[in-house]
């Protein structure tokens, strides 16, 4: 069984570079699978959920910009919009942030004031931060759609998502996304193909994504939520789950090296397909090796706005996810952070050698590991419970979040 070939996915090409550093925003989630998949399935209830943003360094003759792409949560969260709360109690049953952005950011030795702009993939809670923590000087930028849609914000508009305070006295800034790159619509930040901002509808209005130039001829995808689990662009036509599964991938429940086979009965989506239409084995292992384990999810309370611009958008996703010289960083894929040199460990860390590291063959295929083992579940929530410091909370509706002891 051969990949298919790529497409031309009409990727710039360019001699300036950014800088990127990955930064754990020390926002940790355990949230509810049906809101983000489909079909659920026993065993895969839960989705462990890191949350990573990025910080851009752009060097001209002058001196260096900074760029923060995402900004994790609030550290008191419970303080957001009451949109931000119910979406927290209504999907997120465990929740913990140690630090806010602008905290890890300046014990790091870069002055708030450097940053040139905020840039925000969606206006979800996990992604915005406290932008009240950082400079007037400091612009937002948005997808399409933000301005119209969520300005001027809470209280100011009783249902605005985002709070007018953390938006006061910055610039919003929303381009025109009318360039193409890699079949999205783009727009080139700097001016020099160094990076750009990507139209990735679906998910929320206005959701966007980056794509930052590592070297001349490699970039990383900055994926926001466009989707929240690898498991939804992987396998794919263009890169298949390999007959057997590498040595040091999986958990040691699995023999190494493993055949894909194991996992014919955790597949979500042919195994839904089999049960409708009667696949046969070689049909079935087939579809096993080429089509992703999920989709994205459609259910009622579905954390995606637009489901069906959703798929089509992570659709989009796979060839680029199979290109040798693209490594996609979706906000929640906790294995990169594992991977990845992080800011937090030493400010002066990049993740621009990602593949001359192998860390796309490194991280491809850990998703299998939080899938189903047999009649067992598979990876365990790696916590319980909504915190504010070391106190749990108890989302209770109009009352809030409510302090439930420790």
């Amino acid at each position: 069984m051969e990949a298919l070939p790529l497409p031309d996915l009409n990727l710039p090409k360019g001699d300036q570079v950014v800088n990127v550093h990955a930064i754990d925003t020390t926002t940790t989630l355990v949230c509810d699978a049906f809101a983000f998949i489909e079909p659920t399935q026993p065993g895969h209830e839960k989705i462990n959920m890191k949350t990573m943003c990025f910080l851009l360094e752009h060097k001209t003759s002058e001196a260096s910009e900074y760029v923060l792409f995402d900004c994790g949560s609030r550290k008191d969260f419970w303080n957001g919009s009451p949109t931000a709360s119910r979406m927290i109690g209504g999907h997120v049953p465990s929740l913990i942030v140690e630090k806010g952005v602008d905290e890890i950011l300046v014990e790091g030795g870069l002055d708030l004031s450097q940053l040139k702009a905020l840039i925000w993939s969606h206006w979800h809670w996990d992604h915005i931060g406290d932008a009240s923590k950082f400079p007037a000087t400091v612009d937002i930028v948005v997808g399409p759609g933000f301005k119209e849609n969520y300005t001027p914000g809470y209280p100011e508009d009783p249902r605005g998502v985002v709070l007018a305070k953390d938006m006061e006295g910055h610039e919003i800034f929303e381009p025109s996304f009318e360039q193409d790159v890699a079949g999205f619509g783009a727009y080139d930040f700097f001016g020099d193909g160094s990076f750009y901002l990507l139209d990735v509808p679906g998910h929320a209005i206005g959701h966007i994504c980056g794509l930052a130039r590592t070297t001349t001829d490699t970039f990383v995808l900055l994926g926001g939520d466009c989707c929240h689990f690898t498991g939804v662009f992987r396998p794919s036509p263009y890169a298949p789950l390999p007959i057997h599964i590498p040595t040091g991938v999986l958990d040691d429940f699995y023999p190494a090296p493993c055949p894909c086979s194991l996992f014919e009965a955790s597949h979500a989506v042919v195994s839904r397909e089999h049960d409708r239409t009667g696949l046969d084995q070689l049909e079935r292992a087939t579809a096993t090796r080429m089509t992703p384990f999920y989709n994205i999810s459609r259910a009622k309370g579905s954390a995606y706005t637009f489901a069906e611009l959703a798929q089509q958008s992570v659709d989009r996703l796979q060839p680029l996810d199979a290109h040798p010289h693209v490594l996609i960083c979706l906000a929640h894929d906790g294995k990169l952070m594992e991977l990845l040199p992080l800011f937090n460990q030493d400010p002066a860390n990049s993740i621009n050698g990602w593949q001359s590291w192998g860390i796309k063959d490194k991280s491809r295929w850990d998703f299998l590991n939080e899938l189903p083992k047999g009649q067992a579940e598979g990876r365990k929530p790696t916590f319980g419970g909504i915190y504010r410091n070391h106190t749990r909370l108890q989302w209770d509706g109009d009352a809030g979040f409510i302090d439930i002891g420790k």
